[in-house]
């Protein structure tokens, strides 16, 4: 049995890399992107995963 999977190392590499655009724009002074990466990609990944559920062929089927 596999402690961490292909989709949880990606996630989590994901987050880091977020992490480090955020801290990097706010050290060169650009505020405005340390905004956008903290407020809107949230919301913009929340709206994907419910797009995802809501158009999932094998999740309309085991409805």
């Amino acid at each position: 049995m596999m402690l961490f999977s292909g989709a949880m190392l990606l996630a989590g590499g994901g987050v880091v890399a977020l992490a480090c655009l955020d801290k990097t724009a706010e050290s060169f002074g650009w505020y405005r992107i340390g905004s956008i990466v903290k407020i809107l990609l949230p919301i913009a990944a929340f709206a994907a995963g419910v797009y995802f559920l809501e158009t999932n062929a094998l999740l309309g089927w085991l409805r």
